[in-house]
């Protein structure tokens, strides 16, 4: 197995608690990363070889703003490309988003902003807009991630989603409360997984 990216969970912590979650996040989660735990996972990172992204995501990780930015300083530092996922909710104007942005600017190769009909009353949020608009001002690149209502046809899509919709994956909490809304099947129909090669996965 050759991992090429680690996604690392900064918290379950989360200004929403959406249906379709796979970590379960909310408000009232709990379990956040210190500075440690991130400086070892990135010595195992070391380690380990042929790894070249390091993700922090969530939960919410802009809810844990300092140890973010060291923690992306870190990995930048130690030769990794950077990513972050976030819903911007820090993102109240484009001036605003801006200031949250720019001291990560430096490190930052991606930024994927999750904004869909679980997040927001609009699929493409106003905290969405501001949030690209700032990053196009910083130069860091944007990707939309954005799951469709479980009874809307979407068409699939692999590893880092592009501006669109993604069909739900019903594990974590969508398991739990998504499965209602999509056609059953019989559980012997389920011999691969559409999504990622579990035999070799690469993140």
């Amino acid at each position: 197995m050759q991992l090429t990216g680690l996604h690392l969970l900064l918290t379950y912590q989360c200004t929403f608690e959406c249906d379709h979650c796979f970590a379960w996040g909310s408000p009232w989660q709990d379990g956040t990363m210190t500075l440690q735990d991130i400086r070892q996972i990135l010595q195992q990172a070391d380690q380990m070889g042929g790894v070249e992204w390091i993700y922090f995501e969530g939960g919410e990780p802009f809810l844990y703003y300092r140890t973010l930015m060291k923690g992306v300083e870190m990995a930048a530092r130690a030769g990794y490309r950077v990513g972050i996922v976030s819903n911007t909710y820090w993102a109240t104007s484009v001036e605003d988003a801006i200031e949250w942005l720019r001291p990560l600017s430096a490190w930052v190769q991606d930024l994927s902003i999750s904004s869909d009909l679980y997040h927001y009353s609009e699929k493409i949020s106003r905290q969405t807009r501001y949030a690209n608009q700032a990053a196009e001002v910083l130069g860091i690149p944007v990707g939309v991630i954005s799951i469709a209502q479980p009874d809307c046809q979407a068409e699939e899509a692999h590893g880092q989603l592009p501006t669109g919709e993604s069909a739900v994956c019903y594990r974590g909490r969508a398991a739990a409360k998504l499965v209602e809304g999509v056609q059953m099947k019989p559980w012997d129909v389920y011999d691969e997984c559409p999504y990622e090669d579990l035999r070799d996965p690469g993140r």
